[in-house]
């Protein structure tokens, strides 16, 4: 998201939104101290529980960009994925990425983005569950978090062979899978009629098999 520079500060420029969170970096001695990791993963995770979005680390709320010390690259990065796995469960594994952006004054500075998907999977964080809403996060309401967790189980579960193929006819079939013993008739309408997909069109059984070997 937001791949290239020139879009990634044009979302800064306009602010946060539902896609896009900016936090500024501070230290005590060789510790980050802000963001604190709770509130950190808490957003991380509203974002996974939503459609995703990005996080930029080194540029505060009035959308200044401040950086991070080049020889502290690596503590923040440590700081993250710690937060990632141990704060948030199940863990994320977002992609963080090193860049510099201009400040104010023209200088490039160094910055993290993290990078987090629409997940599979629903997060709890230290503040609960947590979706995005515009530019906050919010806990979401028990009957919306039934149904996310419904929806999402039914997604992980879903396998390739079981996954709706528009327009597919039996001659897309490999030979070495197995042997199809259509009917003649229902070779036009045979596309997904195996599944029990959208695309599912109900058969008598002796009007269709499929044969494969056992494995």
């Amino acid at each position: 998201m937001f791949d290239n520079i020139a879009d990634l500060l044009d979302k800064i420029r306009l602010g946060e939104d539902s896609y896009l969170e900016l936090k500024e970096v501070r230290f005590t001695g060789p510790k980050v101290s802000a963001p604190h990791k709770d509130s950190l993963a808490d957003e991380l995770a509203a974002f996974a529980n939503s459609r995703g979005g990005v996080c930029v680390l080194g540029v505060d709320d009035t959308r200044e960009v401040l950086g991070i010390p080049l020889e502290r690259l690596d503590l923040v990065e440590d700081f993250v994925r710690q937060i990632c796995l141990d704060s948030i469960t199940p863990p994320l594994t977002p992609v963080i990425e090193r860049l510099t952006l201009p400040s104010t004054s023209g200088e490039q500075l160094p910055v993290l983005k993290v990078d987090v998907t629409g997940s599979l999977f629903v997060h709890k964080s230290p503040g609960g569950y947590l979706h995005r809403v515009g530019s906050a996060k919010r806990e979401m309401a028990p009957d919306y978090l039934a149904r996310l967790f419904q929806q999402r189980s039914q997604v992980r579960i879903i396998r390739f062979d079981e996954q709706p193929v528009p327009g597919a006819t039996l001659d897309d079939l490999p030979t070495t899978c197995g042997s199809v013993l259509p009917a003649p008739a229902c070779r036009t309408r045979a596309r997904c009629c195996w599944t029990s997909s959208p695309w599912r069109v109900p058969m008598p059984t002796e009007h269709f098999a499929l044969r494969l070997p056992a494995c």
